[in-house]
């Protein structure tokens, strides 16, 4: 499969900290490539940065084989890499249909419209003038993903979609992903929850203080290896010299 998203290398530092330590990702059109790794591994840094928010030290990124780590984030957004940022930042004053409003702004053409998402989360037309801070959690990161399909992104980005989520409102956001993959879309997923990762991802790497640990399908990867690879025990901290 061609990369339609490609990071080669990226090193990204936070002062003199370096968060992301020459890390590569590629991403295909119809593949989920899930991020995973400890609070404090990089991960949310390496998406920021992959959008245009953070300035890499060095490394670069791709889209369809084309340099753009020049690019500022929002041309990044009309070239269709499109981030759903942890937490969801919806904006809390506007509505549902505000909000929605405010991605298709930025729109790209393309088959995502109001009336797709409205299919993928139906129950968003009869809380559309609802305000975004009146939501429950999972309904907020629904309305969030909703918002980034809108633009008709080409690589989708999801940092943290689980995070604060109840067991249903995981399963309803997750359950939408294959319907988003067979459309086309690469999907750059970063996930603390290992077993939800390993469920969705078309391949799998580890980040340990910014350093790339694991990479792998998920059929390949044992509990061993993964703990290893997360936790920094074993042959892996003896590679990384910890």
């Amino acid at each position: 499969m061609s990369s339609l998203l490609e990071v080669r290398e990226l090193t990204v530092c936070h002062g003199q900290l370096e968060a992301v330590r020459g890390v590569s990702v590629a991403v295909g059109a119809g593949e989920v490539v899930a991020i995973i790794g400890a609070n404090g591994a990089g991960k949310s840094t390496l998406l920021r940065t992959i959008a245009g928010l953070h300035k890499p030290a060095s490394g670069r990124v791709l889209l369809d084989g084309t340099d753009i780590t020049a690019l500022s984030p929002e041309k990044r957004v009309a070239a269709g890499v499109v981030l759903v940022p942890e937490g969801r930042r919806l904006f809390a004053s506007l509505n549902v249909e505000e909000n929605h409003q405010a991605g298709a702004y930025r729109a790209r053409p393309g088959p995502w419209d109001m009336a797709r998402v409205t299919q993928l989360f139906p129950w968003i037309a009869e809380r559309r003038r609802q305000p975004a801070s009146q939501l429950s959690g999972g309904e907020q990161q629904a309305v969030a993903i909703a918002r980034a399909l809108i633009i008709n992104p080409r690589v989708l980005m999801l940092d943290e979609p689980s995070l604060g989520l109840s067991p249903l409102a995981l399963r309803r956001i997750y359950a939408v992903l294959p319907e988003l993959v067979a459309s086309g879309l690469g999907v750059l997923l970063v996930e603390q929850d290992v077993r939800q990762a390993l469920k969705v991802a078309t391949r799998v790497q580890c980040l340990l203080e910014g350093r790339q640990t694991l990479e792998g399908v998920p059929a390949d990867l044992d509990v061993e290896r993964i703990e290893a690879a997360y936790f920094g025990i074993g042959p892996v901290a003896e590679r990384l010299g910890t």
